[in-house]
């Protein structure tokens, strides 16, 4: 039986929804409207171009330092009276002009929720080869000028478009001082003695530090799927998992053990959750890199879409002498979670 909403069953105690919120951003929660896609189908907006202040980035973790320069746009947006816009790329860039892209902290659909929930509208500009050669003022005026009509331009100190990444900060700025478009290039911002960065969250998830990591990103590392298929054993050994099939291009944390948080259906459940596959279970094809069990859940979750929240690492991954001694380890990481979040879930408010 399904423990009431709301309500604690045995051991420690969930967060508060509005924390659980802000791991797992629902569409509709941040005030953003639906994305704009820049060249879709439907073509430029019938009504004209949109009054905005625009902040252009990949986004890729929407992490501190994003939202740090969104701020400015909002704010600067607010005292135009005009809409504050988030540009970003599908594909994100690195996957079109690198040989070797970089796993991704959050997909698309994830990007575009923490960005709505930041409380801005978001454009998508489709990236392709012939986009990354466009220099800054067939951008501006031939891709976004027939969906933004751009009051001011925010962008980090060393953003770059176009061939070679000729059009810099200061390129970008004569051009758009002659067409009263104001331009500031932000500095990146600090944690401790070094920036804020994809690439450093990426080393702090990739080497389990989830903790530092969600520091930098304002937020738990997460990663979404859908549920299917596994090795079955689970639920023989008495502990039922939830399977999740994530994407390949996606920022795996260090194989291991971890206490984390599972959502379903805009419910949160606390979860022993093991990333990558079980070395006693190396061998089998139908071992999943993305394990979890939801504390207190009954149910079918097959073929549901789960987001999992990483909280902190509670073991690394290793080979167990026997089955036996297996479950007992996972036992133990399950009651550990259990004395920290009890077995209660936690409706967070989504718009499904």
């Amino acid at each position: 039986m399904t423990p009431p909403i709301g309500r604690s069953c045995r051991g420690g105690v969930m967060p508060a929804a509005e924390e659980l919120a802000s791991d797992f951003p629902c569409v509709g929660t941040g005030g953003g409207a639906p994305a704009l896609n820049i060249g879709g189908v439907s073509g430029a907006p019938v009504e004209g171009p949109l009054p905005s202040v625009v902040a252009i980035g990949a986004f890729d973790g929407v992490h501190r330092g994003h939202v740090d320069l969104l701020r400015h746009a909002i704010d600067d947006a607010r005292e135009r009276g005009v809409a504050a816009v988030a540009v970003t790329f599908d594909p994100d860039p690195d996957e079109v002009v690198s040989a070797h892209p970089a796993p991704k902290l959050t997909s698309m659909d994830g990007r575009l929720r923490v960005l709505a929930s930041i409380g801005v509208q978001v454009a998508v500009v489709p990236f392709t080869r012939q986009l990354a050669a466009l220099g800054h003022a067939a951008f501006f005026e031939d891709v976004l000028a027939p969906y933004l009509d751009i009051r001011a331009i925010h962008v980090g100190s060393d953003f770059r478009l176009g061939a070679s990444g000729a059009s810099t900060v200061p390129v970008i700025a004569d051009w758009a001082a002659a067409r009263g478009i104001g331009v500031t290039g932000h500095d990146l911002i600090f944690d401790g003695e070094a920036p804020i960065t994809a690439t450093r969250i990426r080393s702090l998830i990739a080497g389990g530090d989830v903790v530092s990591a969600r520091r930098l990103l304002g937020r738990r590392p997460m990663l979404r799927g859908q549920v299917g298929p596994g090795r079955g054993q689970g639920t023989g050994m008495g502990f039922p998992t939830a399977n999740v099939e994530v994407p390949g291009c996606m920022q795996m944390p260090a194989d291991g053990v971890y206490a984390g948080f599972a959502e379903v259906d805009g419910v949160v459940w606390p979860a022993a959750i093991n990333a990558g596959v079980p070395p006693m279970f190396a061998d089998s094809v139908k071992s999943a890199r993305l394990e979890a069990n939801l504390i207190g859940f009954s149910g079918d979750l097959y073929g549901k879409t789960v987001a999992i929240a990483f909280d902190r690492l509670l073991r690394p991954s290793h080979s167990f002498e026997s089955v036996d001694a297996l479950i007992e380890a996972v036992n133990r990481d399950i009651e550990t979670v259990r004395e920290q979040f009890g077995a209660s879930p936690v409706r967070i408010a989504c718009d499904f």
